[in-house]
């Protein structure tokens, strides 16, 4: 069954419906705010708060042929991490985020972080709005169409932001190759 079918089945109330739209999202929806928080715990709880806010708000969405289910999720994802941003800000440094799990493995740990300090490096040459369109377009798979309706900007004008942003991107990898050579 489709995604808007199940919202329509949930819209009547038949909650058991829901369980497949979570069963389906739960995991894009986790690594979306696991990315943004890169703290296992700080996105489970975010990820458990999207989840309750759409069940509780699932009347608010419209079943028209041009919605997502998928866009307004993340959408609720996308506000709930802004919301643990400005409720946490001044207690928030990107390092205490970056701790090792106790029970993984300690090489696989340093290694991994050494691959999520490099690509923080990487985004933060880019505007944020930009980095959180090439986020939803690489890392989450979005369409265009359901970043559009996310970042109300125009389809063409998302497909333009991704392009150049790659661009940037390999622009900045490639001086610090040259940096690299030079040393």
């Amino acid at each position: 069954m489709d995604d808007l079918k199940l919202m329509e089945k949930c819209l009547g109330w038949n909650l058991d419906y829901f369980w497949e739209i979570y069963d389906r999202y739960i995991d894009k929806i986790y690594n979306f705010v696991y990315l943004k928080t890169t703290n296992k715990e700080v996105a489970e709880d975010i990820v458990s708060d999207v989840f309750m806010s759409a069940l509780n708000n699932i009347n608010s969405f419209r079943v028209e042929e041009w919605s997502s289910v998928k866009a307004w999720l993340y959408k609720i994802a996308y506000n709930k991490v802004i919301d643990f941003y400005r409720t946490n800000k001044e207690n928030l440094d990107i390092w205490d985020y970056l701790e090792m799990s106790v029970n993984s493995d300690f090489a696989q740990d340093l290694d991994n972080k050494d691959k999520l300090k490099e690509v923080f490096w990487y985004l933060k040459t880019i505007k944020k709005e930009h980095r959180d369109i090439l986020i939803y377009r690489i890392w989450d798979d979005l369409s265009y169409k359901e970043i559009s309706e996310i970042t109300w900007l125009s389809v063409d004008n998302c497909k333009k932001i991704v392009s150049r942003t790659l661009k940037v991107i390999s622009a900045n990898f490639l001086i610090l190759i040259m940096i690299l050579i030079i040393l």
